[in-house]
């Protein structure tokens, strides 16, 4: 039976199909059309099939695509919102609190001004009474007429001075018998900033006893809030400072490098297996102290060119107010007073306490290291240069100490005696150091 099902043509199970295919009469009729037939049908099948699937893979694709798009605006977001929030974190703060002390101290500052200017035309018209007196009496006497005229110049100067110190009345409002607000929303604001920033200008300050502990509370937690933000910022100029400089720097390589040929240095198998190459550039990228101090200097000349259009001051009172502002020293002798230009005030103000930080963290940290390294046990001496040296080498993301070009002339004073023996025994030519870990071998015994 096997045997009989083993002998059957290949032929008559390919009619059975085109049978069921076709039919008994197509198949019979011509077998080529049926084979063309069952051709085309097949073709057509697997054409549509890979259609199918190209536009599948298309369609992948563009899935691919627009999840990279995704990520990369949810990395970008990451990155930017925490120090987006963080700024707008603080800015509402300062608003919500100058809020605070304008609807406390206006009013209070209103009356208060009020009842000063009437104390002070009070002392004047005393003074007209009395000497009306002197003059119905007949008295010629000059030791009267003194009397009379310094006892009313001392109480006058008296009650002018609380006025000025206290209560910030003006000589204007004086002549004019007038209250002007001090307190105005621009004021307020201004006072906030200079309070979380630590400033302190003392021109205009509470004087209400709720505005003082507002005051207290506000900056409890206002004053470290704003040095994180103002930190936050100038780490982001310092970064892009530290780029900018980074991308002149390779400029100035690519530059340099087509009019010099560059000595070609050895590079060890450990550091080759990590990436580091013979033509890789090797850049400082560390900010020059001049080049930090000229940006302070720069930033504080145009606060006083700024300040000079904007009020009163001379160029360089304007440059001292700067730079008492940017060192939040803050003396108050001298306040800006136009509430016009109070916002660009402000915005310099800020700008202003960024850069100073970010000089800060260029230059200061630089010096406080070398400072708190200065005089500790050198226990490894190919490490310790790098804080000896006091520069740092930047390879893409490896950071490299810095090593002296005659460094290979000399030997290291924790150099075992195998080294030395080696040393001694090779010849200078034979012997090179890497130009990254600087570990010295032998060119023999590299290229064997």
């Amino acid at each position: 039976m096997d045997d009989r099902v083993a002998e059957i043509p290949e032929g008559f199970h390919r009619r059975q199909r085109r049978e069921a295919l076709f039919g008994e009469e197509v198949t019979r009729a011509g077998l080529g059309r049926a084979e063309y037939y069952e051709e085309n049908h097949i073709h057509s099948c697997d054409k549509s099939g890979h259609e199918d699937i190209d536009d599948e893979s298309d369609d992948e694709t563009k899935d691919e695509d627009e999840e990279e798009e995704e990520t990369g605006i949810r990395k970008f977001a990451k990155l930017v919102l925490p120090h987006v929030a963080l700024v707008l974190l603080t800015c509402t703060y300062t608003v919500i609190g100058a809020l605070i002390f304008y609807s406390v101290e206006q009013p209070h500052e209103q009356m208060m001004k009020e009842q000063q200017l009437k104390l002070i035309y009070t002392r004047q018209n005393e003074f007209v009474d009395d000497l009306i007196r002197l003059a119905a009496g007949n008295e010629t006497k000059r030791y009267e007429w003194e009397t009379l005229a310094e006892r009313h110049m001392h109480n006058m100067s008296d009650q002018l001075f609380v006025a000025f110190e206290k209560y910030f009345l003006t000589s204007n409002e004086v002549k004019k018998n007038a209250a002007t607000e001090t307190w105005t929303f621009s004021s307020s604001i201004f006072f906030a900033v200079t309070v979380v920033t630590t400033i302190g200008y003392g021109n205009p300050v509470p004087v209400t006893n709720i505005g003082r502990i507002w005051c207290i509370l506000f900056s409890l937690l206002g004053i470290p809030l704003t040095l994180v933000t103002i930190a936050d910022l100038g780490k982001f100029l310092s970064e892009h400072l530290v780029w900018l400089y980074g991308n002149y720097l390779k400029l100035k390589y690519l530059i340099l490098s087509r009019h010099r040929k560059e000595r070609r240095e050895h590079v060890c198998e450990h550091c080759h297996s990590h990436g580091m190459g013979h033509d890789m550039n090797i850049e400082e990228k560390r900010i020059p102290a001049f080049l930090v101090l000229a940006i302070l200097i720069v930033y504080t000349a145009f606060g006083g060119v700024l300040m000079s259009k904007l009020e009163p001051w001379s160029f360089f009172t304007s440059f001292y107010w700067s730079f008492i502002t940017m060192t939040t020293v803050g003396f108050g002798d001298l306040m800006p007073r136009r509430d016009g230009y109070m916002y660009i005030i402000l915005l310099y103000i800020i700008l202003g306490l960024a850069i100073t930080t970010m000089c800060i963290d260029l230059v200061g940290v630089q010096y406080i290291r070398k400072i708190h390294y200065f005089g500790r046990k050198i226990q490894d001496a190919r490490s310790a240069l790098a804080v000896v040296g006091g520069k740092n080498l930047y390879v893409s993301k490896h950071i490299i100490p810095f090593i002296p070009t005659d460094i290979r002339c000399i030997r290291y004073i924790d150099q075992t005696a195998d080294a030395a023996t080696i040393s001694t025994s090779s010849s200078a030519m034979d012997m090179q150091s890497c130009r990254f870990c600087h570990s010295r071998y032998s060119l023999n015994r590299a290229f064997k």
